[in-house]
């Protein structure tokens, strides 16, 4: 009978084990500029598919046009994605708005920060891409929705600085700096919650720095790594969380490696 018992629980713990391991394996999903397969990039929208798809963010592009409004915008004008022209550092808001993406329903036009955050609140976290934006108008739209602990913002060493200065619980993400050693005197200095970079930059020494030094690792798996064998590499690399053009994809790709 206690051999029975002492064998039940060994079961027991194992499985407990087992469990633990799978959640601490468990890899976060960014929705590059939303689930933009069928919806527009960086549209209100993309942001919803991602969320219906149970991604945990959605990436996002912030700009400010000319009379100071933040709107998403990935390139630096907008003829691109929409029917129009020019740059949106040059445009106002009302100009903006009456243009309308070239992909998607026809009343789908480029959404201000602020409806990209009042869409995505409770429903999926926020990955700021910042472009050139004013900090302090960023932060006082994610203070607006309550949702501080619900992004993280992208960008260069000293726009994230200045992050960190107006608001210190922000998570920030500067860009993979080089090697293992610029990597641990990043993370002393600027103290980022997380490090970006393309999977070709990170190595496993890099990734063994990184979370040695207390930040996660986020990598983009863009164009042909956005498939099943760089999916692979970034599980075996350890990374905390992958950045996709295909959400749905990764999502299945994930769970048969046990990874969500």
């Amino acid at each position: 009978m206690l051999f029975r018992f002492a064998l039940l629980l060994t079961v027991v713990c194992a499985s407990s084990a087992s469990a633990a391991d799978a959640t601490a394996k468990r890899v976060i999903v960014i929705a590059h500029r939303g689930a933009h397969g069928e919806a527009p990039e960086n549209s209100l929208a993309a942001m919803r598919k991602a969320a219906e798809l149970t991604c945990d963010y959605v990436e996002v592009d912030v700009r400010t046009t000319r009379d100071h409004e933040l709107v998403l915008m990935h390139d630096g004008s907008v003829d691109r994605t929409t029917t129009g022209k020019g740059r949106i550092e040059d445009m106002t808001l009302a100009e903006i708005r009456e243009l309308h993406f070239k992909r998607g329903q026809p009343n789908e036009k480029v959404p201000t920060f602020d409806e990209a955050l009042a869409v995505c609140k409770g429903r999926i976290k926020v990955y700021i891409d910042h472009k050139n934006a004013a900090v302090a108008d960023v932060l006082a739209a994610v203070e607006r929705h309550k949702m501080l602990a619900d992004v993280v913002v992208y960008g260069s060493v000293k726009t994230l600085r200045e992050y960190k200065r107006l608001k210190p619980k922000v998570w920030i993400m500067p860009p993979h700096p080089g090697d293992a050693e610029e990597i641990r005197k990043l993370v002393a200095d600027l103290k980022p919650e997380t490090l970006d970079g393309n999977i070709v930059e990170w190595k496993p020494e890099h990734v063994k720095a990184a979370h040695e030094a207390g930040a996660q690792v986020w990598v983009d798996n863009p164009g042909i790594y956005d498939t099943e064998s760089g999916v692979r590499k970034a599980i075996e690399l350890g990374v905390d969380a992958i950045q996709t053009d295909h959400p749905e994809r990764l999502i299945e790709l994930l769970r048969s490696q046990k990874a969500r």
